[in-house]
C-alpha cells in the first residue's frame, strides 16, 4: 500500500464519519437546520455584500442575499467583484439546502403517516379474502341446513302418513322426527 493511500483510507473514513453525523443532526432536526442555512444565507451573504460593494446598506445586502436564495435574481442589485460573485454560490447554496431539507422533512412526514396508515387499517386485498371466507362458511351453513331441514320434512311426511292412517308404527316415525329435530341445527333458536 502507498504512502498517499494509507493517507486517504483513514481521511475517507473520517470524512464518512463527519458525514454520517452531519446528516444526524440534520434528521433530528430539520426545521432547526433550515432556518440555521436561511438566518446564515441572509445575515452572512447580505452584511459581506453590503460591506464590499459601493452604494449598498445591509437591507439592500438582505434584500440581494434573499432575491439570490430562492433562486429569483431579479437583476435589480448584482455582484459587481469576483469574491461577492463566490459570495453569492454560498447564499445560493444555503437556499438550496434549505428547500431541499424542508422538502425531505416534508416527504418524511408525509411517508411516515402513510406508513402508520397502512399499518392500522386491513389492505383491501385482505378484506376481499375475509369477505370471501365467511361467504364460504355462510354457504357451507346454509348446505348443511338445507339438508337437515329436507331430511326433516321426510321425516315429518313420514309420521304424518302413518299417524293418519293409524298406524302403529307411527310412534316410531314420531320418534325418528323427534330424533331429527333434536340434531337440528337451529334448534335453540327456536326453543
Amino acid at each position: 500500500m502507498s504512502s498517499a493511500s494509507a493517507i486517504a483510507a483513514p481521511l475517507g473514513l473520517r470524512l464518512e464519519r463527519a458525514a454520517q453525523r452531519f446528516f444526524g443532526r440534520l434528521a433530528r432536526r430539520p426545521l432547526f437546520s433550515a432556518l440555521c442555512a436561511v438566518v446564515a444565507g441572509l445575515l452572512v451573504g447580505g452584511v459581506v455584500f453590503s460591506l464590499v460593494e459601493p452604494d449598498t446598506n445591509i437591507a439592500d445586502g438582505v434584500w440581494w442575499a434573499f432575491v439570490s436564495m430562492t433562486t429569483v435574481g431579479y437583476g435589480d442589485i448584482a455582484p459587481k467583484s469576483p469574491g461577492i460573485r463566490m459570495l453569492a454560490t454560498f447564499v445560493i447554496g444555503t437556499g438550496i439546502a434549505a428547500t431541499a431539507i424542508l422538502t425531505a422533512a416534508l416527504a418524511g412526514r408525509v411517508a411516515e403517516a402513510r406508513l402508520s396508515e397502512r399499518e392500522q387499517t386491513i389492505d383491501l386485498d385482505d378484506d376481499f379474502d375475509d369477505l370471501i371466507a365467511r361467504l364460504q362458511v355462510l354457504r357451507d351453513r346454509y348446505v348443511h341446513d338445507e339438508r337437515h331441514d329436507d331430511m326433516l320434512t321426510r321425516r315429518a311426511v313420514l309420521a304424518v302418513n302413518a299417524w293418519r292412517a293409524g298406524d302403529t308404527g307411527g310412534e316410531a316415525a314420531m320418534a325418528e322426527l323427534a330424533k331429527c329435530l333434536a340434531e337440528h341445527p337451529e334448534r335453540d333458536q327456536h326453543a
